[in-house]
């Protein structure tokens, strides 16, 4: 399989906004009876899949025959290396499910918005410009490819928070009018998740990587610049899982 960009590999990765499209719109809320009905589906929805996917991934890694069928109908999505590893749809949806999990929705939403938006832009951009190469082979123009955009629909996503959500601790107005610190918090974090991708390597047998690594590391960032910038608590920027299923 080609190394380099993968179009549709990114497209299938890129159909994971369904999951901060569903945090953001709170289609399921009070469904159950339930406080966090839509991140308790969300939740257990991430669960079985990902565990349908890593079983599915054992047979696929232990069985040659299997392995052969796997490939020749889904090899398209997935990179050569890929082949006696867990293929990277692992990793992708255990970050979606940790930031989902255990960080509140606004956070949730960036993290995972900084891979789907991101890493494809990074790996384009990379594969079809990509002139100034480092160490590791990315590009200078990958690196911009990823910033850019991941930053453009972050502030987008503000922007929304502001409008339907103004109470959100990452809203562009506080009671003092507009405030940047939002912005610049986006923007650091986005740096961080950028600065995940560059430096992140495959390991685990495949089971961390970069699109693990980036919605974690950029929550992570999130939230530690949030806490110290903003006039929250820490458990403003943590969500107990131990909620999801409490009812009304």
């Amino acid at each position: 399989m080609n190394s380099g960009f993968n179009f549709f590999r990114k497209i299938w990765h890129v159909l994971g906004l369904i999951i901060p499209v569903t945090l953001y719109l709170d289609p399921f809320q009070g469904a159950f009876d339930l406080m966090y009905a839509t991140r308790a589906i969300l939740v257990t929805s991430l669960g079985f899949f990902l565990l349908g996917l890593i079983l599915l991934e054992i047979v696929r890694l232990t069985h040659s025959g299997f392995e052969a069928f796997f490939y020749r109908y889904f090899g398209f999505l997935m990179k050569e290396s890929e082949r006696k590893r867990f293929n990277g749809t692992v990793p992708y949806f255990l970050a979606n499910l940790i930031v989902v999990c255990f960080f509140p929705a606004e956070i949730a939403i960036l993290a995972i918005l900084f891979l789907v938006i991101g890493d494809p832009f990074a790996a384009y951009v990379g594969s079809k410009y990509g002139k100034h190469r480092f160490y590791n082979g990315k590009s200078i123009e990958g690196v911009f490819g990823f910033l850019i955009p991941a930053f453009l629909f972050s502030i987008l996503v503000l922007y929304l928070f502001t409008k339907t959500h103004p109470e959100s601790f990452l809203s562009l107005y506080d009671h003092q009018g507009f405030t940047w610190t939002p912005i610049v918090i986006v923007f650091v974090s986005v740096l961080v998740s950028c600065a995940t991708e560059f430096f992140s390597n495959t390991t685990a047998k495949g089971l961390i990587d970069d699109n693990l690594l980036i919605p974690v590391f950029g929550a992570i960032a999130l939230s530690v610049l949030s806490l110290l910038y903003l006039d929250y608590t820490p458990m403003d920027f943590f969500f107990d899982p131990n909620a999801l299923y409490i009812e009304r």
